[in-house]
């Protein structure tokens, strides 16, 4: 599988922000390599000796590092240097720089928003997935209207950290952000009434405060809303507060959304699986090597009973074409244990007007479904060198031990249910709320 048509999940997004990250992302422990021995051959052992689509008379020509793993490998095995890999894992503990967003950019419309990450500067100015911005001002500068991606990297990429930016979305809204570090957060809950966030508390790190701007009107008054977005840094703590809100408030049904949740580490889905299989220990996943070697994941016993979701609860999921890795395999183990029913599950359904616009700008073409990735990726260490090889070294399979969303991903030949939404994301977010009204009548 070449690497040369390596892409992200739904759309090509850029990310604003120092970061660097794993798309459809799915990771277990870090490995390592003791030996003394020269880059290019401890590179090729690591890959012939664990890589799982590799060939045992696979020749690689390349000298540089880099350029086996983008000519040879698949698009989720990765080469880095000592440095990027600190980064990364900087990254994936929380610790981000930048405003915190991702985005595209849509002809004669403007910029795209199609992520804005928990407690990043974005978020705390109020903008959202789903909004197109149509120009914007440094402080001081003129006002430049993005007719062009270039347009708008050319504004914000050299702006510095506290250095004010003036974002102008289509209807007129303005948001104002500037560069900083900051924490992510992962997971907010959502009621009738109310919600609840993490964002940073007086003593540094992360809290969870009431934000009644989250709340969903239009939501049933037992039924809650819970935002996952993905598997790294403090999600499965985020994960167990927001489901203790949950309890408190005596709600008999919960929407998990996974739209365009990635994945992320395997430990995380863990944790957060445990809360649907009765705080029991039950196997979550499987993974399979190129050689047949099987190694259990399961679930982390919840011993209280405030973190778990109860089989009295019934559970709604949202997903779509970038609900991959991590979050097929909680599906899986939902799926597996009672918690979720196929029926259950609601896929977006994207417009034709969508999918006109992916397929040229280099997206992959997947509607209705979860993006289908069963692989598991580890990463290798040279110690006499300090960099990493990130490869795909073994399939993943549900806890049945026989299911496999590799290359299909869920879709609604299992049952689920298609919710039809004209964009990934939509302002207001348009496609919450026509799934809503379906769940009303299931209650």
């Amino acid at each position: 599988m070449n690497k040369q048509a390596k892409i992200a999940v739904s759309v090509v997004s850029a990310v604003l922000a120092v970061i660097l990250s794993f798309t459809a992302g799915f990771f277990v422990s870090r490995c390592s390599f003791d030996k003394t021995v020269s880059s290019y051959r401890w590179a090729i052992e690591t890959i012939e000796e664990n890589y799982y689509f590799c060939e045992p008379d696979q020749a690689f020509t390349e000298t540089s590092l880099k350029a086996i793993a983008d000519t040879y490998l698949d698009r989720y095995s990765e080469y880095y240097t000592k440095e990027e890999y600190a980064e990364v894992l900087k990254s994936n503990e929380g610790s981000k720089s930048g405003i915190g967003i991702g985005y595209s950019y849509v002809s004669g419309k403007g910029v795209f928003i199609s992520r804005v990450v928990g407690n990043s500067p974005a978020y705390r100015s109020g903008l959202r997935p789903g909004e197109i911005i149509k120009s914007g001002k440094t402080e001081g500068g003129n006002e430049v209207e993005f007719t062009s991606l270039n347009a708008f990297t050319d504004l914000v990429t050299p702006a510095k950290d506290g250095e004010k930016i003036t974002l102008v979305a289509v209807d007129g809204a303005r948001y104002t952000v500037a560069k900083a570090e900051y924490t992510a957060s992962y997971a907010s809950i959502s009621f009738s009434d109310t919600g609840w966030q993490f964002c940073d508390s007086a003593d540094g790190g992360l809290a969870l405060y009431e934000e009644t701007s989250l709340r969903i009107a239009s939501l049933p008054q037992d039924c809650a809303y819970l935002k996952f977005d993905q598997f790294y840094g403090s999600a499965a703590n985020e994960f167990y507060s927001l489901v203790e809100k949950f309890n408190a408030r005596n709600c008999t049904s919960l929407i998990l959304d996974l739209r365009s949740n990635g994945g992320g580490y395997v430990s995380v889905m863990q944790e957060v699986a445990g809360s649907f299989a009765d705080g029991s220990s039950k196997l979550a996943m499987l993974s399979r090597d190129k050689k047949g070697k099987e190694e259990k994941f399961n679930c982390k016993k919840v011993s209280d009973a405030n973190r778990r979701i109860g089989k009295d609860k019934k559970v709604f999921v949202l997903a779509n074409a970038g609900t991959a890795s991590a979050s097929e395999a909680l599906i899986g183990a939902m799926v597996c244990y009672g918690a979720l029913s196929y029926e259950n599950i609601f896929l977006s359904q994207y417009s034709d007007g969508y999918i006109n616009w992916l397929y040229p700008n280099g997206g992959e073409v997947k509607n209705a479904q979860t993006f289908g990735k069963g692989i598991m990726q580890t990463p290798f260490t040279n110690f006499s060198t300090g960099e990493v090889l990130k490869l795909t070294t073994a399939k993943i399979f549900w806890p049945d031990k026989t299911t496999s969303i590799h290359d299909r991903g869920v879709t609604l030949e299992d049952g689920a249910t298609p919710v039809k939404t004209d964009f990934e994301w939509t302002k207001g977010d348009k496609e919450l709320l026509s799934a809503i009204e379906i769940i009303k009548t299931r209650l």
